[in-house]
């Protein structure tokens, strides 16, 4: 039985528009975000693709979490910003066979999860740098596998 993971990340903590336009991620958001990135490595968590929306944090996240893990395949993507509609994405992870990260934002990857999980309120508080783990059964249901954040690794 093969098994399906998405993995939801919420960019790490970036600096605000008034000090960079761009908002890079912060110190903090760096660091919390490389946290994470070991985890998932001590983990054995296996990805074969990250994708990313256009915002520079989101490509930051990716790209550190790429980094430890040894990811090459990484890729920005549309219909990831904050306010795009997520159904694109819940019918393209409903095809989907690899196991996959999207790095995005709020409240997209909050109504995604919603869609995927077929519950029609939030049901997880997503916090910056924390992952969620989705899989995939063989009758096409996700559930929620297991969802982390950095303060509660250390």
């Amino acid at each position: 039985m093969i098994m399906t993971f998405v993995y939801l990340i919420q960019h790490g903590k970036s600096l605000p528009k008034e000090v960079d336009p761009e908002r890079k991620l912060s110190d903090e958001g760096i660091a919390e975000t490389a946290r994470i990135a070991k985890f998932l490595k001590s983990a054995g968590v296996k990805i074969d693709k990250i994708i990313h929306s256009d915002k520079l944090r989101a490509k930051m996240t990716a790209e550190i979490i790429a980094k430890e893990l040894g990811i090459s395949n990484i890729s920005e993507e549309p219909g990831l910003a904050p306010l795009d509609d997520p159904t694109p994405w819940a019918n393209k992870l409903n095809e989907v066979e690899d196991n996959v990260m999207i790095v995005g934002h709020l409240p997209h990857l909050s109504k995604l999860t919603s869609m995927l999980l077929n519950i029609p309120t939030e049901v997880v508080s997503f916090r910056y740098s924390g992952v969620l783990c989705l899989e995939k059964l063989e009758s096409g249901v996700w559930r929620i596998k297991w969802y982390v954040t950095p303060d509660i690794i250390k």
